[in-house]
């Protein structure tokens, strides 16, 4: 695998902080700098340690965690954790379609790879870690196919090094003091503002980087991108992700194989975060988008009497929609709404006595 050039964020950054904000623009983009890449070159496809494909070959027991689970179309993943009472050491991914299983021993499982199945095409789309790290999150994406029997085989993989060229050449900038102007092709499509005086000036020669934050969202009708930029400052070797703008992409399968990346967006989940109660201060209210399906999980305490760990969200006109199980096992739900960093928890359906219909809450959004 390919070496990355990197740099470690500094400790002064915990200190003083980056805020950012971000607005759509109008104009034209003339000779401006691109954005350079991280990665220097294609990134080896990994192959599994000898002594985890032995333990494989020869295992009577297998212990599978779930990453997708298609009830409709008869079609899961599933990574291998151990076999026997041996550590598949991060590799392995179970395909199953129908009776149906096959087994992808090479295929990194750690950092939660994604799955969607496409019924139309047949295909099943794969994102799994090609690299991890200390503010590395790199994902391969794999296309499967299924034959008559279910059997599953790779039709081709994608490297992000392919894609962080193209981008490369697309994305470029303009400087401006702490104001970074973004340009996709001649596209001006947005701004990014930093309040760190503390910090100094970006760095002048090659101030912006792509390639350590590249993943995707599987929850359309075609594999998005997604990719965040890292700054570079002048005063220490720091490349900087906080509140950095990620955007997304779509990607297309031209007819002669080759990948195209669509138009580049922001991408903004408004309810994504950890929020503190109102009557203790600590953190009770937890919202992660999830890129497989485009739900979200939902997770909520209230301060001496109950906790939900297993909501499932969805956005609505309304708001957050939610349903949870409650302590007695019961279906539970409501909606979240946002005011600025403020959440409100209704509970509209419920059975439980101790949360009648209506209860409501308060969370405020971590800093």
């Amino acid at each position: 695998m390919k070496q990355m050039k990197r740099w470690m964020t500094m400790v002064i950054l915990a200190v003083c902080g980056v805020n950012m904000f971000f607005i759509a623009c109008k104009g034209t983009a003339e000779s401006y700098p691109h954005v350079l890449g991280t990665l220097d070159g294609p990134l080896l496809v990994d192959s599994a340690p000898a002594n985890v494909l032995a333990a494989m070959e020869k295992a009577e027991r297998f212990h599978q965690y779930e990453i997708m689970n298609d009830t409709v179309n008869e079609v899961s993943v599933w990574s291998l954790q151990e076999v026997d009472t041996s550590s598949t050491e991060g590799y392995g991914i179970v395909i199953v379609k129908g009776a149906t299983s096959t087994t992808f021993p090479h295929i990194r499982n750690v950092r939660q790879p994604l799955g969607s199945y496409d019924r139309a095409s047949n295909t099943l789309w794969l994102a799994a870690s090609a690299m991890e790290g200390t503010g590395v999150a790199v994902e391969r994406l794999y296309q499967i196919r299924f034959d008559g029997d279910g059997k599953a085989s790779i039709e081709r993989t994608i490297d992000p090094f392919d894609l962080q060229q193209q981008l490369c050449q697309r994305v470029g900038y303009h400087i401006e003091g702490q104001q970074i102007t973004f340009y996709d092709g001649q596209r001006l499509w947005a701004t990014a503002t930093s309040a760190a005086t503390d910090m100094g000036d970006f760095d002048g020669e090659h101030p912006l980087w792509i390639g350590e934050q590249m993943q995707y969202d599987l929850s359309g009708d075609a594999p998005r991108l997604l990719i965040t930029p890292g700054v570079k400052y002048v005063e220490g070797p720091v490349l900087d992700y906080v509140d950095m703008p990620t955007f997304c992409a779509p990607l297309t399968i031209e007819a002669d194989g080759q990948i195209s990346i669509g138009d580049l967006e922001i991408v903004e989940h408004p309810y994504e975060g950890t929020y503190l109660d109102q009557d203790n201060n600590e953190p009770n209210l937890f919202i992660s988008y999830r890129r497989n399906d485009g739900k979200y999980d939902v997770q909520i305490g209230i301060f001496r009497l109950t906790s939900l760990d297993d909501g499932i969200g969805t956005i609505g006109d309304d708001g957050l929609s939610f349903v949870a199980t409650d302590v007695a096992g019961n279906p539970i739900g409501g909606v979240i709404t946002l005011s600025g960093d403020t959440a409100e928890v209704t509970f509209n359906n419920t059975t439980w006595e101790l949360l009648e219909p209506g209860s409501q809450f308060i969370y405020v959004r971590q800093e």
